[in-house]
Formats: C-alpha cells, structure tokens, sequence
C-alpha cells in the first residue's frame, strides 16, 4: 500500500512539472517614435519561429490573427498603455496563457511565447 503511494505521488509530481508552453516579458525599451506597442517573438516547438495558423485572444474577447515575419517569428502591434493577457493557441500545439503584461506609454515590451505540441490521441483540438 506504501509503494503505491508513492508511485501515485510520484506520477503526480511528473503531471504537475510538465510544461506547455512559456509566456514571459524579455525586454522593455523606449520607442523613439512615442508609441506604445508590445513585439512577439513566437517559437514553435522544434525551437524554430511559429509564423502561421497562429491566434490569440486579447483579455479574453478580442481575438488576432496576426501576420507574422516568417523569418523571425515577430510581430508589433500598438496598444493604449494598460494591462493586458492574452492568450496564444495553435493547432496540435497546447494554448498558452500570458500572466498580466503591463504596457507603459512610448515603449516596446518583447514578448517570448513558445509552444509544446500536444500528444497524439490527448487533448480535444480546437
């Protein structure tokens, strides 16, 4: 009965540390031109730029279908200074959710957002 404890724990502990994909802030800088924008940097997977098939939400209603740089991955938009979350989903890849990002006023915010593919047969697919 102990060891099955502990395997359930342990299964436990590998389900929780499993990742699925990273949202985080990289970088704030001045924006000469006195916008205020935030800059994604998408990365598939494979480590590779995510550049098609790609959407988010905006603070849970607005939804973007974004035209990005193949090459880089990137892509700029302008925003009102505030607080935002957005959340990023792609077919076969898990969804990944921004914490808070807070915008100030005449800067550019960088952005990471990675994906990890999802299991074949897991999750339903959008």
């Amino acid at each position: 009965m102990k060891n099955i404890f502990f395997i359930l724990l342990f299964m436990c502990g590998i389900l929780a540390a499993q990742t699925h994909g990273t949202c985080k802030i990289t970088k704030v800088t001045p924006e000469a031109g006195g916008k205020t924008k935030i800059t994604f940097r998408f990365v598939g997977p494979g480590g590779k730029p995510a550049s098609s098939h790609l959407a988010f939400k905006m603070n849970g209603d607005t939804i973007i279908q974004p035209k990005i740089d193949k090459k880089t991955g990137l892509y700029t938009m302008a925003v009102q200074p505030g607080t935002y979350t957005f959340n990023f989903y792609v077919k076969f890849w898990h969804d990944v959710d921004s914490p808070p990002i807070t915008v100030k006023p005449k800067s550019n915010t960088m952005v990471f957002v990675k994906f990890e593919a999802k299991e074949i047969g897991g999750e339903s697919i959008k």
